[in-house]
């Protein structure tokens, strides 16, 4: 092949690998060093890279009751409370070993929020029906710990649970809970400054944060989503949605790119069958921008509505009641494709062009980000899978359980993909062979071919290798020009 012909193959190959659907995923975290609110990002999908000093334990994690709560990891540490028990547990990531455990009043359904030494968590129960319209029979509220140590250092009662993850923001703990208020604490000493009067119970929508704003949803006292502007201490819309009659407080709300989006249900015989809609909200305004139905199907017990994650423009969300989980773009809500799961509560995480996805049948399950492909499953445990959803720690999934464990699992595990280019044989066309490979990978067979899809190079180091080889096919393209003029 001659110079200027490879060039423009390698240039295809580059093309095909950055501008496919397939190649599309959120950018990692780099080794945070903080944990500030539900699942780590205000898209929710949180990806993190290490410099590979600390791979997670194979063997998992293993904890005295039900994992409800998404494992948070901060440096060299992993950090997870249990629902029943309330203990609360911080190991050594590498070596599984437990290096304090602390207790609780009450569930941890919240995740451990970890800043500057101090782990902070909100505790407390579902509880039945009260009189009074709150939500939460046992203790209810916040504690503030020692990151190294597990100590307490202070503690947040509330008339309610605090099942949701709070937001750090500037110094500020902001916690969503189930006596109709936002509260606002002093990070440092616990004191109590503001109380947000919602109107509606916050069951288990963790609220998402993003440019100083907060976005939860709430029902009981009239269904609806709130945005709190947390520098101007002041909420700034409560947009009703009044068709909605159960599971917008049990989602936690993903944002991206000025869109709240949401899950909810409808009922079409009530404690029997349910329509399940998806929302795009204005982060701005709380003007609905638009609604999906999802489908129906038998009634869901609990965190009745599947929760989002956004990566690139796009949406995805399973749904316990259709039991399928679904792709939405972004700005319209218009279905990509849907994927038959089984039923997933619980958000995805989007890494190297697939979705990951748990059941509450303990399964787990990888599809093409593009097409939703099944990539690969198996069964993880004989236990629900926690309605939290898994995180990635390099190429490492940790997935918790109802089965009382964090597991581990090798992503390529998982999706049968390496990373790894094959070394194509003696005499052989690599950059050929690549471009047949990538034209392939379609339908069932889009998993074999994932490598090409985002495995290997992300859609920022693809875009860069694209320009530096436009650059280099101009320079030949000016030289080629030159020999015939010459010759």
């Amino acid at each position: 092949m001659t110079p200027l012909r490879n060039t423009c193959a390698v240039l295809t190959c580059a093309l095909l690998l950055g501008t496919g659907p397939a190649a599309a995923a959120e950018t990692p975290v780099d080794s945070p060093q903080e944990w500030t609110q539900y699942r780590l990002t205000p898209e929710k999908n949180p990806v993190i890279e290490t410099d590979g000093s600390a791979v997670p334990a194979e063997d998992g994690f293993e904890l005295p009751d039900e994992v409800r709560a998404t494992p948070v990891v901060v440096g060299d540490r992993l950090y997870v409370g249990t629902h029943g028990s309330g203990t609360l547990h911080a190991f050594d990531l590498a070596t599984g070993d437990q290096l304090w455990q602390a207790q609780a009043p009450n569930w941890i359904h919240s995740e451990m929020l970890v800043s500057e030494g101090t782990v902070y968590v909100g505790y407390g129960d579902r509880g039945q029906e009260r009189g009074d319209g709150l939500r939460g029979d046992g203790p209810g509220g916040v504690l503030a710990l020692d990151a190294g140590t597990g100590e307490q250092k202070w503690a947040y009662p509330v008339d309610g649970h605090v099942m949701p993850t709070p937001v750090l923001h500037d110094g500020r703990i902001h916690a969503a809970t189930g006596d109709r208020h936002l509260h606002v604490l002093d990070a440092a000493t616990g004191e109590g400054l503001e109380r947000v009067d919602v109107g509606a119970v916050m069951s288990m929508s963790a609220p998402a944060a993003a440019e100083g704003m907060l976005y939860a949803g709430a029902f009981d006292g009239g269904p609806k989503v709130i945005g709190y502007d947390m520098d101007a201490r002041e909420l700034t819309w409560a947009t009703a949605m009044p068709d909605v009659q159960s599971g917008l407080d049990d989602v936690p709300p993903a944002v991206s790119e000025g869109v709240v989006v949401t899950t909810s249900h409808r009922d079409i015989v009530p404690a029997q069958q349910l329509e399940h809609w998806a929302h795009g909200l204005s982060a701005d305004t709380g003007e609905v921008l638009w609604e999906v139905h999802l489908g129906d199907g038998p009634f869901v017990p609990n965190n009745k509505s599947g929760a989002p994650v956004v990566a690139d423009g796009v949406v995805y969300v399973g749904s316990p009641t259709t039991q399928k989980l679904y792709a939405l773009d972004l700005e319209t809500g218009e279905e990509r494709w849907s994927h038959d799961s089984g039923p997933v509560k619980a958000p995805p995480v989007v890494v190297d062009g697939h979705v990951v996805y748990t059941t509450t049948q303990g399964e787990i399950g990888a599809v093409d980000t593009g097409t939703g492909a099944l990539a690969g499953s198996r069964q993880l445990s004989d236990e629900p899978l926690a309605p939290a959803g898994p995180i990635v720690v390099d190429d490492v999934l940790l997935v918790p359980g109802q089965d009382g464990m964090v597991h581990t699992l090798g992503l390529a595990e998982l999706t049968g993909d390496t990373g790894a280019e094959e070394t194509p044989a003696a005499g052989a066309d690599s950059t050929e062979e690549a471009g047949d490979g990538a034209a392939a990978g379609t339908g069932d067979d889009a998993a074999d071919t994932d490598a090409l899809g985002g495995g290997a190079l992300g859609p920022a180091v693809a875009g860069l290798l694209a320009v530096g080889l436009l650059g280099a096919l101009a320079v030949l393209l000016v030289r080629r020009r030159r020999g015939l003029a010459t010759d």
